[in-house]
């Protein structure tokens, strides 16, 4: 028998139907002439909620959980202390998009990973690429990441839980191998 001091961290990816506030499909008509080309914005936001399922990482240890939504720009949700049920990351329990962002659609809460060059990134509404991981060290980690189509620039962030530590780490991999506006290689880590 061991203590649940030398537990991994474990992480899983479940459905949680929370009350949302969509937005509308976009025009899917391209608009070069507009500063946001080449995306599009959503400008329809509903008045009415509705139950809507939506996909979660959750990431967990003896001292706290944390919660990732890949399908929302991969927002860090909320965390909470586990001893006192404590949030020290608002967990926000409504989903209510409304016209905040470059590309309309944002909504409040957690820690967004923006990396866009107007305001909120591209991505903060909507669903982006991720992975996740067990590691050998009995963390595990969430990849998140999306390309800027503005700048060409790849960004990957690494959500990272160990296994017996009351905090998670973020690791920033920024990086644009062409030439904009001064962009070359970033490389960046904050702990």
């Amino acid at each position: 028998m061991h203590s649940i001091a030398q537990d991994n961290a474990i992480i899983t990816e479940v459905q949680k139907t929370m009350k949302t506030y969509p937005f509308s499909d976009p025009d899917p008509i391209p608009r070069p002439d507009i500063y946001y080309y080449p995306y599009f914005r959503f400008d329809g936001f509903a008045i009415n909620s509705e139950d809507k399922a939506w996909k979660v990482v959750e990431m967990e240890n003896q001292y706290i959980k944390v919660s990732v939504f890949p399908e929302i720009g991969g927002k860090i949700w909320g965390a909470i202390e586990k001893s006192t049920g404590n949030e020290f990351l608002y967990y926000n329990s409504v989903v209510k998009f409304r016209d905040i962002a470059m590309r309309g659609a944002w909504t409040s809460g957690g820690i967004e990973i923006n990396f866009g060059i107007i305001g909120h990134a591209p991505t903060s509404a909507t669903p982006i690429d991720y992975k996740i991981t067990n590691n050998e060290d009995g963390s595990v980690s969430c990849f998140i990441s999306a390309t800027d189509l503005f700048t060409r620039t790849r960004w990957v962030t690494e959500v990272n839980l160990p296994r017996d530590k009351a905090y998670f780490t973020i690791i920033l991999d920024i990086s644009n191998d062409i030439q904009l506006s001064g962009l070359t290689k970033l490389r960046n880590s904050v702990n």
